[in-house]
């Protein structure tokens, strides 16, 4: 096995996945639709999905994106602390505000992510049975 193939099968470290957590929670702030909030469902199992499913540069592309965006804050007017320290609202602003740059790339970071944030959300039981639509079908297939 090669240096390639441990670091493209290695498991996000705790710090990544906390990491990785903030970012989806400030991504999507269900607590103020009143949904279940991000923290509060349990998402073992999209990160065990990540670990063992896709292919091997995701991982690694994945980490590239986590450390990019927890050190962007610091070249940033206004944060100038990483990612991780600054709080919830500063955290999203940040975000809005890489989403509306003129760059591709700082774009491309917040898009993906939030493109992960929704696996991550609906894979949670959780939540997934707040949007539980299999009462709506049976009743919508005999009333038809």
């Amino acid at each position: 096995m090669s240096v390639i193939d441990v670091v493209a099968k290695a498991p996000l470290l705790p710090h990544e996945r906390a990491w990785l957590e903030q970012i989806f929670a400030a991504i999507l702030p269900a607590e103020t639709a009143g949904l279940p909030a991000f923290a509060d469902s349990d998402h073992s199992e999209f990160f065990r999905l990540i670990a063992e499913a896709p292919g091997p540069s995701f991982l690694p592309g994945l980490r590239v994106m986590l450390h990019a965006l927890g050190v962007l804050p610091l070249a940033y007017a206004g944060y100038r602390r990483p990612f991780y320290a600054l709080s919830v609202d500063a955290r999203r602003a940040f975000l809005a505000e890489l989403a509306r740059e003129e760059g591709y790339l700082s774009r491309q970071l917040v898009a993906t992510m939030k493109i992960l944030t929704g696996f991550a959300y609906f894979e949670s039981a959780r939540v997934r049975e707040r949007f539980d639509t299999s009462e709506l079908a049976k009743t919508t297939a005999v009333k038809s």
